[in-house]
């Protein structure tokens, strides 16, 4: 690996809020995977060696016909495994894709108004990253939407 890229996010909240969000079913299906699609979490089991397991799929037929028109397909499942986990501050997890890896690390911190995010994401093959950190960007998008309804 060696070509991470990294997004730091704050918001107005408390770390716990985030962490729930971050790292339950629940709270990763409301705000997980970019615009226009939706997640299924079946497994989230948040120990180091445990399974995070997610379908994302759109959610409207443009998006899936958009997803079809770029030969990606509509609906896939991600069978990763947690490699940290440090409550509140810490998670990490390996996602396979065929022979390649991609590893999501979310790191958070308290600071001066809120919460504070890096993210850093790193993948086996850099070329794999310039979709995910899209994805990323627009996710995080939606995440500042749920902190921001739980009030």
């Amino acid at each position: 690996m060696g070509s991470a890229q990294v997004i730091e996010r704050v918001w107005a909240t408390d770390i716990q809020l985030v962490w729930e969000l971050w790292t339950t079913a629940e709270g990763i299906a409301s705000w997980f995977g970019p615009k226009g699609f939706e997640v299924e979490v079946t497994t989230c089991d948040l120990r180091v060696g445990g399974a995070f397991v997610y379908t994302m799929r759109a959610a409207d037929p443009a998006t899936a016909a958009a997803m079809e028109k770029r030969g990606r397909p509509a609906s896939f499942t991600v069978e990763s495994k947690f490699t940290e986990v440090e409550r509140p501050h810490r998670v990490v997890y390996d996602s396979p894709y065929g022979p390649e890896t991609m590893t999501t690390a979310a790191e958070f911190s308290e600071v001066e108004g809120g919460v504070k995010l890096v993210l850093t994401v790193d993948a086996t093959k850099p070329e794999m990253l310039g979709g995910a950190m899209m994805g990323w960007r627009s996710s995080l998008e939606r995440l500042a939407e749920a902190v921001a309804a739980a009030g």
